[in-house]
């Protein structure tokens, strides 16, 4: 079960709206307490977890992410580093999506086919735990929402063979929050008035929900997230 402290982290109410709580895996440290900030690239001016017994096991086919949000709507990427003192988030577990009510939204096995497709690009080919057990690697949350300026949060990992999944108790939406993908939109005004009805929910239950999360590409992006008064 989730720790006293997540819950309530979960359930605390910040003071300052515009940011998001990383509520699992551990996120490297408190980024609402300078000199920490969310506003800061890669991950919110908090070090690096250096020692590895410090770090959150997860499973080789990917963790669970669990976060509490405080916007309406906020455009949310998922990206992973792998190795230590990382620079390059490279490896992208959700493409960007509009997390939906402000609350606790999860995924319960973060983009598991995009891991594996980052794995074999850094050569780690095969399959099974053996590959990449005790590998560090550090996600990376993107968050952008009514201001457009973009908050981070971070935490160290480390892939673990005994590593679990968040039990669907812990790993559930809060009322009224999902996710919807982004879809590319013509200039045509009609259709950028709102989020296209295709899009569909991220159930945090759900094994590989992220693979139903459309990237924003070219220029429907600026359409879309004017369209959701994102900007």
């Amino acid at each position: 079960m989730l720790s006293s402290t997540l819950l309530a982290a979960a359930t605390f109410s910040a003071g300052v709206t515009a940011h998001f709580h990383l509520l699992e895996p551990t996120w490297r440290g408190d980024s609402f307490v300078a000199p920490a900030s969310q506003w800061t690239y890669p991950c919110a001016n908090v070090n690096e977890t250096t020692d590895i017994a410090n770090r959150t096991l997860w499973p080789s086919s990917s963790g669970s992410i669990l976060l509490n949000g405080s916007h309406p709507h906020a455009l949310t990427t998922i990206n992973l580093a792998l190795g230590s003192d990382v620079t390059n988030f490279n490896i992208s577990l959700v493409n960007t999506f509009n997390q939906t009510g402000a609350g606790v939204f999860c995924f319960k096995e973060t983009g598991k086919a995009n891991l594996e497709a980052g794995f074999k690009a850094a050569g780690y080919s095969g399959s099974g735990d053996a590959r990449i057990e005790g590998l560090m690697a550090t996600v990376q949350i993107i968050q952008a929402g009514a201001s457009g300026g973009a908050l981070y949060n971070c935490a160290d990992i480390v892939f673990n063979s005994k590593a679990q999944l968040l039990s669907d108790d812990e790993c559930k939406n809060g009322t009224g929050v999902s996710g919807v993908e982004i879809e590319n939109v013509s200039g045509n005004a009609t259709q950028a008035e709102s989020p296209s009805s295709s899009g569909s929910a991220a159930p945090a239950g759900s094994t590989g929900a992220a693979g139903r999360l459309s990237p924003v590409v070219g220029s429907g992006m600026l359409a879309a997230v004017l369209a959701w008064g994102l900007l």
